[in-house]
């Protein structure tokens, strides 16, 4: 029997239209590198509306796309968490975005201090979600993981954060992790939606297996026949993939369909 085909959207109709969130659902983006995966976990945060203020947590030291979202948006960005009290007169953000100082020296052991750095400031963050209603949203959640050892608050977060509406929303580019650090299973069992960009890597492939509730045989396969279309960006031509947008709130355990580059 041949595949279902499914439905494709463009960006523009799918977050008009078709993105439907509630409070406290986890987001997963997931394909390579530079393939779009900041920009679109921005995208859908501008058509969300949030219990309270979301917080984006940011690694790198130069990043063009959350600093233009963060303008765009109007959001505020923050060296240190809880960010600075405001003023009486000042309206509050609709959001923040956390971007933790780094040691840019010549020193051996610059690079452990940001990370102790950025460490010390996303723990804090985590800790506050706690409280409830607190959306986070980890780019890259390897990396979180891997040189920040936050392993134990991404569990957490994803396990638990959901009950509490802090929910977060997370991408990677490598769902098989590295030999020494694997990404945990609940980072693809437990979302409610995930949007799965093209990966010529089997073994990358195979860890959509863990997704729950879904056919798993179809979305490794829809995975691999998604299209990557060298497209137009503020910085420049990008790879950018179609994504195979899994709501798992669906009938029948969850409905699939294919956002388009645009």
């Amino acid at each position: 029997m041949a595949a279902p085909v499914l439905t494709r959207f463009s960006r523009e109709e799918f977050l008009r239209e078709r993105w439907d969130y509630q409070p406290g659902e986890h987001v997963f983006v997931c394909q390579p590198s530079q393939g779009g995966k900041t920009h679109w976990l921005f995208q859908l945060a501008a058509a969300t509306e949030f219990p309270k203020p979301p917080v984006a947590l940011v690694m790198k030291a130069v990043d063009p796309t959350p600093a233009a979202w963060t303008e765009r948006l109007g959001w505020k960005e923050t060296k240190h968490w809880p960010p600075p009290s405001r003023m009486p007169w000042q309206s509050k953000p609709p959001g923040y975005t956390l971007w933790p100082p780094h040691v840019l020296t010549m020193a051996p052991d610059a690079l452990e201090q940001t990370a102790a750095i950025q460490e010390r400031e996303f723990r804090k963050v985590f800790l506050d979600a706690r409280r409830g209603g607190q959306a986070i949203i980890g780019d890259e959640v390897y990396g979180l993981i891997a040189e920040l050892n936050l392993r134990s608050q991404i569990i957490e977060a994803v396990s638990r954060g959901s009950s509490a509406k802090s929910p977060l929303w997370y991408a990677t580019q490598r769902p098989s992790g590295t030999q020494g650090i694997s990404m945990p299973g609940h980072l693809f069992n437990c979302p409610t939606h995930l949007f799965l960009g093209f990966d010529p890597v089997e073994g990358n492939r195979k860890r959509f297996s863990e997704i729950g509730g879904i056919n798993t045989a179809m979305v490794m396969d829809e995975v691999s026949r998604l299209q990557v279309i060298p497209t137009p960006t503020p910085h420049g031509m990008k790879p950018v993939s179609e994504l195979l947008y899994i709501n798992k709130n669906g009938p029948r355990g969850g409905y699939l369909c294919i956002v388009a580059t645009t």
